[in-house]
């Protein structure tokens, strides 16, 4: 894989950890959102639904948990792609954070019958999710291939 600069006049980043990063803050972001989606959006998107109407305190922690975790793996993302100071077991971290992302997109392979079997769930919708976070997980497969080379 060949290095990619932003600019001439800026450091040499890795650009596959700085859209790895990014991803995952807007993520997160959107992530939090959902503490305010009405119950027709959280399901659409295959929310709990029933969880935000019956124990909304548990919804929204879930919410806040799941939105930090993945605002720090952007953040270690964007540690690795130079943005700022090296993170602490940022190599480990990086690997840890792609190999998530490649397996949530894997799952796939083993809930495809458990999708066809709800009959509300829209498969070419889910299948786009899974799609996406392996995209994730190899854009920093990438990024962390490149950090390795430079080290």
């Amino acid at each position: 894989m060949k290095e990619v600069k932003l600019k001439s006049n800026t450091p040499n980043r890795n650009i596959y950890l700085l859209i790895g990063g990014w991803f995952s803050l807007l993520f997160s972001v959107f992530q939090v959102s959902a503490i305010v989606w009405p119950p027709e959006l959280l399901k659409f998107f295959g929310g709990p639904v029933k969880m935000q109407a019956e124990n909304p305190i548990m919804y929204i922690s879930a919410c806040v948990l799941v939105g930090a975790i993945i605002a720090i793996a952007g953040f270690y993302a964007l540690s690795g792609a130079g943005m700022f100071r090296r993170f602490p077991l940022l190599k480990p971290m990086l690997v840890v954070i792609s190999l998530v992302f490649i397996l949530r997109g894997l799952l796939i392979i083993g809930d495809i019958m458990i999708i066809l079997a709800r009959q509300e769930i829209n498969l070419s919708r889910f299948a786009v999710y899974y799609l996406i976070a392996l995209c994730v997980g190899l854009i920093h497969l990438m990024g962390i291939t490149q950090l390795f080379r430079e080290a």
